[in-house]
C-alpha cells in the first residue's frame, strides 16, 4: 500500500500543492480542465506524473522582454 502512496496524492494534498480549494478541483474535474485523477471506489486519486504533466502542458513564456538591450 505504501506503493500506491508514494505515487499518487488525496485531492487536499492537490489542492494544497496547486493552492487551491478541494471545491476548485472538482470543478476543474467537472470542467475537464485539471490534472487527471483516478477514482478507485469512493477514493479518489492523482497520480503525482498526471500532476507534473498537467503543470508543464500549462506552463507560460513571458510574452515581453524587458531588457534594454
Amino acid at each position: 500500500m505504501n506503493r500506491m502512496n508514494d505515487n499518487h496524492l488525496k485531492p487536499s494534498q492537490v489542492a494544497e500543492l496547486l493552492n487551491v480549494s478541494h471545491r476548485t478541483l472538482s470543478r476543474w474535474h467537472a470542467l475537464r480542465v485539471g490534472p487527471s485523477r483516478v477514482k478507485v471506489g469512493r477514493t479518489i486519486l492523482y497520480r503525482k506524473t498526471a500532476v507534473d504533466a498537467w503543470l508543464a502542458a500549462n506552463e507560460t513564456q513571458p510574452t515581453r522582454n524587458f531588457s534594454n538591450d
